[in-house]
């Protein structure tokens, strides 16, 4: 068996070229780091290095080594995460979203007895990763656009999320009682940089809008209230405004009337933890059918 020292002195040595650079990035000796790569090509027994006078390189065994310890080193180091964080899931429901609708809506869920467990992921993530962030138990729940249904993973349908703008008066579309992606060219939105899959959404059916990103959410709040720019709202952001008794009496709410500014909602988490998730499904989803009302 070998153990990991020696593959992280070879991908040291790797990374830096030589046993001095090694040594000063693990904080060993020069001497520790020589004995450990002699040791690993002894126990491998072919040839890792190629000795010059004054030069210690690799040989074309030795990168491939490299290569093959550092994925082995990164394997472990997941590893080591996905305990952790199993064993941290039993105090905490982490949760994350590919879309921010959902999450805002649960973060408004306050009467929940185990909301005080409850950990949300402020930033949205990628459709991609939502099936490692999973088996990794990063998350327990995570919402988005797709259904997932795989051996280990399930989906759970909670509701539509249905997008809309709101103008002033200034904006020529103001006395329109519906609007289309297409009426929506050419035109500049203000909106937040932590939309998701939504963003993907409105670059491809309003290619020749402008949009304005904002990062901090209070720099985008004070744009919106001194400004005319039209804003993107969905039937989510609409109900927590109203929730929340803000009233933006400057700016009127219009549909868009296509059939891709409404969108699937689903719940997916792993089958193992269904019933800790459960609560929280069901108490999002009706909200959310009293929001389709």
């Amino acid at each position: 068996m070998i153990d990991n020292y020696l593959l992280e002195y070879l991908v040291a040595f790797a990374q830096t070229g030589t046993i001095a650079g090694a040594a000063e990035q693990l904080n060993v000796t020069q001497p520790t780091v020589s004995r450990g790569l002699k040791k690993l090509e002894k126990l491998l027994n072919v040839k890792l290095f190629d000795r010059q006078p004054q030069k210690l390189s690799l040989t074309d065994t030795g990168k491939f080594t490299f290569q093959y310890a550092r994925t082995i080193l990164r394997q472990q180091d997941d590893f080591k995460k996905a305990v952790q964080n199993f064993a941290s899931k039993n105090d905490y429901l982490r949760v994350a979203g590919t879309i921010p609708g959902p999450l805002l809506l649960l973060e408004s869920i306050i009467d929940h007895p185990l909301n005080n467990q409850l950990v949300i992921e402020p930033k949205t993530i990628l459709p991609q990763n939502i099936e490692p962030l999973l088996l990794n138990h990063n998350y327990s729940l995570i919402f988005s656009m797709h259904e997932i249904q795989t051996t280990d993973i399930e989906s759970r349908y909670i509701g539509a999320e249905k997008l809309a703008i709101k103008i002033t008066k200034y904006n020529p579309l103001y006395n329109r009682s519906n609007v289309t992606f297409n009426d929506l060219n050419g035109h500049e939105f203000v909106l937040s940089d932590n939309i998701g899959e939504w963003q993907q959404i409105i670059k491809r059916y309003i290619p020749d809008a402008q949009f304005l990103y904002q990062s901090q959410p209070e720099a985008l709040s004070e744009l919106v209230r001194h400004s005319n720019f039209p804003i993107f709202k969905t039937n989510i952001t609409d109900y927590l405004d109203r929730q929340l008794a803000f009233s933006d009496k400057k700016r009127k709410l219009i549909p868009i009337n296509d059939s891709a500014a409404s969108v699937e909602l689903y719940a997916n988490y792993l089958k193992s933890d269904y019933s800790k998730v459960m609560p929280f499904i069901s108490e999002i989803t009706n909200v959310l059918t009293k929001i389709r009302a």
